[in-house]
């Protein structure tokens, strides 16, 4: 699982870089509205200091909303934390369907982005590989990203999880024949060197109107 290890180390730091990025800019979104709303709070205080009367429902509205902001922002830190663990081996047993679901919640705010619905269809049942989890997700990453950029907004990019024979295969799906022909330049040197790290296999299917990355345990 060797291959252009300066190129593969680029493309991880590349990832790592963009995707924490993107998640500390929806952090920082749940934090503003938490002040936003604590301001809020301080306004009808005082406005209740001054003899104002004050409707309780007011308050009751904007505690929900704090909370639910501190709900959202502690989702986001689980999944800071879920990705950053993805580097602690190397090389490991995972389930595929477990990064297919990671995937998804680092790649919301990109799709959004887009204008485009993000959604994963898993496998019913564990799918276990062995491979470098870090290094697929900046694989798989980098296919979604590549599909993003093809489709156009208001679509959906459906990824989904299925298992093969000695392993499993997560396929990107909902591109048109045009825009399959325009990825037709996937994969470039660094996505090639990915697979070689990840022990992958890369398929565009035009018939089906998708990408696909196929793991073996064989």
């Amino acid at each position: 699982m060797n291959a252009g290890p300066n190129r593969v180390g680029q493309s991880g730091l590349t990832y790592f870089g963009r995707t924490t990025a993107s998640i500390s800019h929806e952090l920082k979104n749940a934090l503003a509205i938490i002040k936003e709303n604590a301001g809020l709070l301080d306004d009808y205080l005082q406005m209740a200091d001054k003899g104002l009367p004050i409707d309780p429902a007011r308050f009751k509205t904007v505690t929900g909303r704090i909370a639910d902001q501190i709900t959202r922002a502690d989702g986001i830190i689980k999944n800071l934390n879920r990705f950053a663990h993805s580097v602690d081996e190397p090389v490991k047993a995972i389930d595929l369907n477990e990064i297919a679901a990671l995937l998804n919640v680092l790649s919301q705010r990109e799709a959004a982005m887009r204008q485009v619905t993000l959604q994963v269809c898993p496998e019913g049942a564990t799918i276990p590989v062995t491979t470098a989890p870090y290094l697929l997700l900046t694989l798989l990453g980098r296919c979604l990203s590549i599909c993003l950029q093809y489709m156009g907004s208001g679509k959906t990019l459906t990824v989904k999880v299925t298992r093969i024979p000695d392993g499993g295969r997560i396929e990107f799906e909902a591109l048109d024949a045009a825009r399959l022909a325009a990825a037709a330049n996937f994969p470039g040197e660094n996505e090639t060197d990915l697979l070689n790290a990840v022990g992958a296999e890369y398929h565009l299917d035009g018939t089906l109107g998708c990408m696909a990355i196929t793991l073996s345990n064989r």
